[in-house]
């Protein structure tokens, strides 16, 4: 843990969004029809919104070297959005049948009850 919150919070947010570099920057040139179906599958996947989280934490880690923390503070906002953003349209592509476990609780754990007879 360091001294500075922030720090560790932007640093979290870099390590758990690692691999972003190899999402490609969503662009396509008019024409290339493969190309956009491709871009509109990594936005419509969240792959777009991850990479930007990432590119977003390493910002405010570069504004908190520099010394502006407020500057540090909004990307690490930006970044935290764009991660949650990315896990939400994840989640949207889970099957309806397995939705209703994030509803339902965990049941009890460890042996049940013996039931004393009177």
């Amino acid at each position: 843990m360091s001294a500075d919150p922030l720090h560790d919070r932007l640093s979290r947010l870099v390590t758990k969004t690692a691999g972003a570099e190899a999402i490609g920057p969503g662009g396509w040139w008019v024409g290339d029809v493969a190309g956009e179906r491709q871009v509109l599958d990594d936005l419509a996947g969240g792959r777009l919104h991850w990479r930007q989280a990432h590119s977003a934490a390493l910002s405010g880690l570069d504004a908190l070297k520099s010394g502006d923390h407020d500057l540090a503070d909004a990307w690490a906002w930006t970044a935290t959005d764009l991660y949650v953003a990315a896990l939400e349209a994840f989640l949207h592509r889970v099957r309806p049948k397995e939705k209703p476990l994030l509803t339902r609780p965990a049941g009890r754990r460890g042996r049940p009850r013996k039931k004393i007879k009177d």
